[in-house]
């Protein structure tokens, strides 16, 4: 058995594609969001190579690669996110996944792209990347803040009136502690139920970008991912002084649980605290359980989010970056959830 790897043409080969894809991610309605994601992303259609055995021709892996914008070194650049990794079981072996993990490496290498970044969930998923000598340059790690401790208590003690009156107390006392946060008198938050305007092309380049590597927030950015995405609805907060914009998060609420996907803007830790307080009201008012979300090591956020009463659980994603053979990858990532969103 030889295997191959080749560009596909999205035209021609969207059936192939979606192939590969169901059979590997069944999970996900793949037909739904290949318009959107694949051909129709406001900076370009992505990158995708079919693993193929070239005796029956037949494809049994897929890896494609997403552009993004980033604000590195103070100016924008371009990079590319891997994504919709998959290989039939019949061919997933360290061989067949390296073949195709170098393939999203070629947009960088023909000068594309300036980077691109993988985001692996776990330690097992870093094997082909230490085949190929490369480290991980950032890791992201789960914030959760509580809302209901109904789910964790019945989870420990089961079900029953015991149970319920000590949720009671626990829930009573996580009401008493948000209540208890001092908020900003001059920060102004609200839903902002419509499309993104130029004010949020004009906040991202107000903070602007440093050493560090972040995600761009620019308007065309913010309305592809988060307004025209056809699989899911998210909410959006705005935080105002003086009726200007000074940040913005992005809530995803998904079963008994939410998740703050984005946290952006030129806010004090004080104020961010006050906006993931209003975050978690949505969710408390909605009779969610918890509000969850990702954040890089070391990030600025962390202290925020530590004040309004989010706490650490497990590390993951790891985020692999290629900047080119002997080229630096950026050794400040500043990410949040939304930076490593397939």
């Amino acid at each position: 058995m030889t295997l191959q790897v080749r560009a596909v043409n999205l035209d021609r080969e969207h059936d192939e594609l979606l192939g590969v894809l169901e059979r590997n991610l069944p999970e996900l309605p793949h037909a739904r969001r290949f318009k959107w994601l694949y051909r129709e992303g406001h900076l370009g259609p992505a990158w995708s190579w079919l693993l193929c055995d070239s005796g029956s021709r037949e494809p049994v892996g897929l890896a494609s690669l997403f552009r993004r914008a980033i604000w590195r070194g103070g100016k924008v650049e371009m990079c590319g996110q891997v994504g919709d990794f998959a290989i039939d079981p019949s061919h997933r072996s360290l061989g067949p996944a390296v073949m195709l993990q170098r393939a999203t490496l070629g947009p960088v290498d023909a000068g594309q792209l300036v980077l691109c970044y993988d985001c692996p969930p776990n330690a097992r998923g870093m094997s082909t990347f230490r085949r190929l000598k490369m480290e991980a340059s950032a890791t992201m790690t789960r914030q959760v803040r509580l809302l209901k401790t109904n789910r964790h208590l019945t989870r420990y003690l089961g079900k029953g009136p015991v149970t319920a009156g000590v949720a009671g107390l626990g829930n009573a006392a996580l009401r008493l502690v948000s209540w208890r946060r001092r908020r900003d008198r001059d920060l102004e938050i609200a839903l902002h139920p419509g499309r993104f305007d130029e004010e949020f092309t004009v906040l991202d380049r107000r903070v602007g970008g440093d050493d560090a590597l972040r995600g761009r927030r620019a308007a065309g950015d913010l309305n592809w991912r988060y307004r025209d995405d056809p699989l899911h609805e998210y909410q959006v907060l705005t935080a105002r002084r003086a009726g200007e914009l000074a940040g913005f998060t992005v809530i995803a609420a998904s079963h008994r649980d939410s998740a703050v996907v984005d946290l952006f803007g030129a806010l004090s830790p004080a104020e961010t605290a006050d906006l993931l307080d209003a975050a978690a009201q949505l969710g408390r008012a909605a009779g969610l359980e918890s509000v969850s979300t990702l954040i890089s090591a070391d990030h600025p956020l962390t202290a925020p989010l530590r004040s309004a009463g989010f706490r650490p659980r497990e590390s993951g994603p790891w985020v692999v970056a290629y900047a080119g053979a002997g080229r630096e990858n950026g050794s400040a990532w500043r990410l949040t959830y939304s930076d490593v969103m397939a």
